[in-house]
């Protein structure tokens, strides 16, 4: 992609107000939406990355339907 002007990590590492914390903090966010853009493989892996772990805590976190029995079994004793 062709760069149009400044980012913004260029126009805050001009300005003398901004903290460095925050300075520091744009300029990986610029870095990472660079290479987002470069790199779309990267994204695409993410995305599938996400959806995984969303579908495993589901199927980690649901409930199972004897578990509700033994639970009572064993207080009853």
């Amino acid at each position: 992609m062709a760069k149009d002007g400044p980012n913004t990590c260029e126009i805050l590492s001009k300005s003398a107000d901004v903290s460095d914390f925050r300075e520091k903090f744009v300029c990986a966010n610029d870095a990472l939406h660079e290479n987002m853009q470069q790199h779309p493989e990267v994204l695409m892996l993410y995305v599938l990355m996400v959806i995984f772990i969303m579908l495993f805590l589901k199927l980690v976190t649901r409930k199972r339907p004897g578990d509700d029995q033994e639970v009572t079994t064993k207080s009853n004793d």
